[in-house]
């Protein structure tokens, strides 16, 4: 399947040409890991980019944050939801801004998106049921797990479609195909772009680690490191069950015993629970997906 191959050297120079994140995502990173930051210095911060922050706005407005009354500016949305969603929202939007696929496109950048947003909503929503203590850093990891898939996407959008079709046919992951070929793995790509925009270390990890389902085997991460792929494997599996989207597969994986209990998660007792859970938060976020994913539908 030569046809099915495509050129680092090519995938390289296609990233250094995509859009550098806008400085305020740098700017709110810094200030929002300052303890001795404000909900004013916030306020200016975001004062600067007026698109950004009506959509924050109406980001949490969703159903999905369901703020009684409602927020008409963003030191109320900081009182509900807090510095760190705000800061990984900006972060979240930011990413889907400068991945934008324009034109047609036979691979569904529409579905994918939902899965991916699906993904931080489960990784989100899995984070909180085992009281990690940044669920919505957890959020962000979800969401830009797989870009790594629409950075090739932009690069040779048929070479992609290929390879999802043909993942198709075989019933296999895209993961699958990629490694059964010998080609590139989305999950370097991903890696390479996570490194151009100095994404943190955690956000990292989990884009080239994914589907790696033995922490020994993911180059000497961190407890947390590895606590935050496990989260997001575990929701990435969840939501393909679900069939919430599609990222280029169609293939159905489990969750492996072993992972299930690396996060506390009893399949007996918690499992369905769990699953449920996910599907009203899903439910609840229609419009935030459609808010945040940028749908064209």
């Amino acid at each position: 399947m030569e046809a099915l191959q495509i050129s680092q050297d090519t995938i390289v120079k296609k990233i250094e040409e995509l859009p550098s994140l806008p400085t305020i995502v740098y700017e709110l990173s810094r200030a929002i890991n300052d303890p001795m930051s404000s909900t004013k210095q916030i306020e200016a911060i975001m004062s600067n980019d007026v698109s950004m922050t009506t959509k924050v706005l109406k980001l949490a407005n969703s159903a999905y944050y369901a703020i009684p009354g409602g927020v008409t500016n963003l030191a109320r949305a900081i009182a509900y939801i807090g510095f760190d969603t705000i800061n990984q929202l900006v972060l979240s939007s930011s990413i889907i801004e400068a991945l934008e696929v324009k034109g047609p496109s036979a691979f569904d950048v529409n579905e994918f998106w939902k899965h991916s947003i699906g993904v931080a909503i489960a990784s989100e929503t899995i984070a909180k049921r085992i009281h990690h203590p940044a669920p919505s850093d957890l959020f962000t990891c979800g969401l830009v797990h797989d870009m790594g898939k629409i950075a090739i996407l932009l690069t040779d959008a048929q070479y992609l479609t290929d390879l999802s079709r043909w993942a198709i046919e075989k019933n296999m992951t895209l993961d699958e195909a990629e490694r059964e070929l010998k080609t590139l793995r989305h999950t370097h790509v991903g890696m390479l772009l996570a490194e151009k925009w100095l994404l943190p270390k955690q956000i990292q990890a989990v884009i080239k680690y994914h589907h790696q389902k033995d922490p020994r085997q993911r180059g000497g991460l961190t407890d947390d490191q590895n606590k935050f792929v496990d989260i997001v494997l575990l929701a990435n599996l969840l939501i393909h069950a679900l069939k919430f989207g599609n990222s280029g597969h169609k293939k159905i994986l489990g969750a492996p015993q072993e992972l299930m209990s690396r996060l506390t998660i009893d399949p007996q007792k918690d499992f369905k629970p769990l699953l449920k859970e996910i599907k009203v938060s899903l439910d609840r976020a229609q419009d935030f997906i459609k808010l945040i994913g940028g749908s064209k539908q």
